[in-house]
């Protein structure tokens, strides 16, 4: 694409529909020695090919010229995969001057490099997508939903559980801001469920799990043992024993911990996606009265989603994330970026058998943060090849390859 090729040629390609109103922004695209303008007002997009030494722009986004040969690559590498994603792993100075403005338009920068990459692509073979599962029939659906009442560090929850299945027990742990509904597909594939009695609930402040009443003048933080204590409560409410705890990204940092701390409760732990800590990932921009967050975090997270996961599960996965309440997923976050770290330097190795699933597209829990975490607990690395950060929920059939032989393992071993 050359500095003199016509706007016209892919603006017409981007589309702001179902993008909030952001309000009237003006930035700055520069990809390698291509510059050029976009202009937002609410919600109607102009490209400006004069960018003289007038002009004035709210902010700037830069991209080198091999950072775009990356982002072009058919499959794009990890760290390539959306303009945020190029945010969080090639460098944040690349976005200059108003970063407010920046998060209220990142989505709308996403969808400008996205039309952008598709110009260029577009003598090149599409990206080979990954089966999408097989939609349910009509009728009522096997899943199972109640709440449960638990008393948490001596404060009374009221948490929100699906099951479904019979068998041998897994117990599913959410990702950062988002809720049960994740494992959707697992709570419905009846080749899971012949086997094992699925639960996966909603965390406190999650889904349809209750806040503290005066949730309007508290700042949530979670901490590292009132989420252990949470986990293994809900285990005890229901009086599930030893279960396979399985748990997402920051489900799969405290199912690191507790196969640690508490290994003996469980009969094998799946760590997802969970290192043991990311500072990275506690942004201001996911709580602020000025930036949508349902918008940003659909943005910031959307980038962790394999290139190869399927429309339908991938478009429901950042569903869940439009949906939070706000200032949640930072909360979350401040548990994996902040507080867990202060805990993984004394961790002894697990005590029950650990294996940990990394994603080759997580650049939140990298392949290379996964493997240490498994050296370090003694547990087993298993490699997702073309898997995204939520595997479970973005890839459900791609992902029970991985999955489905490690729960035959855990459960064909001999007693302890």
């Amino acid at each position: 694409m050359t500095q003199n090729e016509s706007a016209h040629s892919w603006a017409h390609a981007v589309s702001l529909t179902g993008l909030p109103a952001s309000g009237r922004w003006s930035a700055l695209i520069e990809i390698g020695g291509d510059r050029f303008g976009i202009e937002v007002a609410d919600s109607h997009l102009r490209v400006i090919e004069d960018v003289g030494i007038n002009a004035t722009w709210d902010f700037e986004y830069a991209v080198s010229e091999q950072e775009w040969t990356d982002f072009c690559a058919v499959p794009p590498a990890r760290g390539f995969t959306s303009a945020q994603a190029m945010v969080a792993t090639q460098g944040s100075e690349r976005v200059r001057g108003d970063r407010a403005a920046w998060a209220r338009g990142a989505a709308v920068v996403d969808r400008v490099l996205d039309a952008r990459r598709r110009l260029a692509n577009v003598a090149q073979p599409a990206v080979v997508a990954s089966p999408a599962p097989r939609k349910p029939g009509p009728g009522i659906s096997p899943i199972e939903g109640r709440y449960v009442h638990l008393d948490v560090q001596g404060v009374r929850q009221r948490l929100y559980f699906e099951a479904a299945g019979e068998g041998p027990a897994l117990v599913c742990l959410h990702t950062a801001g988002a809720d049960s509904r994740q494992y959707r597909y697992m709570l419905e594939d009846s080749e899971l469920t012949a086997k094992h009695r699925v639960y996966a609930f909603d965390m406190p402040w999650h889904g349809r799990s209750d806040p503290p009443d005066n949730w309007a003048s508290t700042r949530y933080a979670l901490t590292t043992e009132t989420y252990a204590a949470t986990v293994l409560g809900f285990i005890d409410a229901l009086g599930i024993e030893a279960p396979i705890l399985i748990g997402c990204s920051m489900g799969g940092a405290i199912a690191l911990y507790l196969a640690s701390r508490h290994g003996d409760r469980f009969t094998g732990v799946c760590a997802l996606e969970g290192g043991l800590g990311n500072p990275g990932r506690f942004v201001e921009w996911t709580n602020r009265s000025d930036v949508d967050h349902s918008t940003f975090l659909t943005s910031w997270v959307g980038g962790l989603i394999a290139p190869t996961s399927p429309d339908g599960p991938r478009n429901q996965t950042l569903w869940g994330y439009a949906q939070s309440g706000p200032g949640v997923y930072q909360g979350d976050t401040y548990f994996y970026s902040q507080d867990l770290p202060r805990h993984a330097e004394d961790l002894s190795p697990a005590t029950c058998p650990l294996y940990v699933f990394s994603g080759e597209y997580d650049y939140s829990a990298t392949t290379e943060m996964s493997r240490d975490a498994a050296e370090r607990l003694g547990g087993e690395l298993v490699d997702m090849r073309t898997k995204g950060h939520f595997p479970m929920s973005e890839d459900p059939v791609g992902f029970a390859g991985y999955l489905y032989p490690v729960l035959e393992k855990l459960t064909s071993q001999p007693a302890l």
